[in-house]
C-alpha cells in the first residue's frame, strides 16, 4: 500500500482525467492521497475530489493554503484569513499548505510580479500562525530560499509538518530534521543529477520519510518528461528501498504509516 503525500489532482492538467488516474492508482496499489492546494479555489476542487475518491474506497484528504507564487493574492485579499479558516473547518482538510518561500518565482519573474520576497514572508508567517492556532501540520514549499525559510520556521517552536519535494543540501536536511520536520521525497530521487537527494535519503530517519509525486510535475525515471500521477509513486519507493536495503513494499508501509501519523488519519 502506498500513500502519495503530495499530488495536485485539482490542477488543470490532472482534474479532467481524475477517474482514470484513480483507476491507474488502484492498479499500482496507491490508495492514499494528500490532494494539495495552492489557492483557495484549488482547495474547493480538491474537497470535491475527496468526496468522490472516498466514496470509491480510497483515502483522500486535502490541504488548504496559498502557495508563495500566489502570495500577492493572499496579501491583497481582505478576507484571506477568514477564507482559510473556513476551509479548515472541513473534515477532509488535514494540513495548511502548500505554503513557503519561492525565490525563483519572486518579483523578478514576469508571471508573478506581486510575489515579492517580503510579501511571501508575510503571507507565510500569517498561514503558519493559523496552522498553529488550529493545531494542524504544514506542507512547506522551498525553492532557493533555504536560510530565510529555516529562519522563519525556527521562530515557531510548536510547528510540525513536511518539507515537500526535498532537493536542498545535506546540511539543510540536517537543519530541517533537527526542527522535527519530515522530508518528502519525489521522483527527483531517480534523476541522474540528484546524488545529493539520494545522500539525504540514506541517512534520513525512516520515521521522518514521506513519498510523493508532486503530480503533475517531476515524473520519475523512466517516465521523466511525462505528466506525473500517483500511480508513479511506487517508483519513488523502489529507489528509496534500494538506498536503504529494504523492500519496496516495506518503504510503502513505513511511509504510509508516517503520513497517517503526521496528518492525523
Amino acid at each position: 500500500m502506498f500513500f502519495d503525500s503530495h499530488c495536485h489532482l485539482n490542477s488543470e492538467r490532472l482534474a479532467p482525467d481524475f477517474d482514470a488516474i484513480l483507476s491507474r492508482a488502484r492498479d499500482a496499489n496507491v490508495t492514499h492521497f494528500l490532494n494539495i492546494a495552492d489557492t483557495f479555489a484549488a482547495t474547493k476542487i480538491a474537497l470535491q475530489q475527496c468526496e468522490i475518491a472516498n466514496a470509491r474506497g480510497f483515502s483522500m484528504r486535502a490541504t488548504a493554503g496559498v502557495h508563495p507564487q500566489n502570495a500577492h493574492e493572499y496579501a491583497h485579499h481582505a478576507d484571506a484569513r477568514a477564507l482559510l479558516e473556513d476551509l479548515l473547518k472541513n473534515e477532509n482538510v488535514v494540513a495548511v499548505g502548500e505554503i513557503g518561500l519561492d525565490y525563483f518565482y519572486d518579483e523578478t519573474h514576469p508571471e508573478h510580479p506581486g510575489a515579492t520576497r517580503e510579501v511571501q514572508k508575510k503571507v507565510l508567517r500569517a498561514q503558519i500562525e493559523i496552522a498553529i492556532e488550529h493545531d494542524l501540520p504544514v506542507v512547506i514549499h522551498n525553492r532557493d530560499a533555504d536560510d530565510d525559510l529555516l529562519k522563519i520556521v525556527n521562530d515557531y517552536g510548536h510547528l510540525r509538518g513536511v518539507f515537500h519535494c526535498f532537493g536542498s543540501s545535506v546540511e539543510v536536511a540536517h537543519r530541517v530534521l533537527d526542527l522535527g520536520f519530515h522530508l518528502g521525497f519525489t521522483g527527483i530521487i531517480t534523476f541522474k543529477n540528484a546524488e545529493n537527494v539520494r545522500e539525504v535519503a540514506r541517512f534520513c530517519p525512516l520515521v521522518k520519510m514521506l513519498i510523493e509525486t508532486d503530480a503533475p510535475y517531476l515524473a520519475p525515471t523512466p517516465h521523466r518528461g511525462k505528466t506525473n500521477e500517483p500511480s508513479f509513486v511506487p517508483r519513488v519507493a523502489e529507489t528509496l528501498a534500494q538506498l536503504r536495503g529494504l523492500s519496496t513494499e516495506g518503504i510503502g508501509d513505513i511511509t504510509t504509516s508516517n503520513a497517517r501519523a503526521l496528518f492525523g488519519l
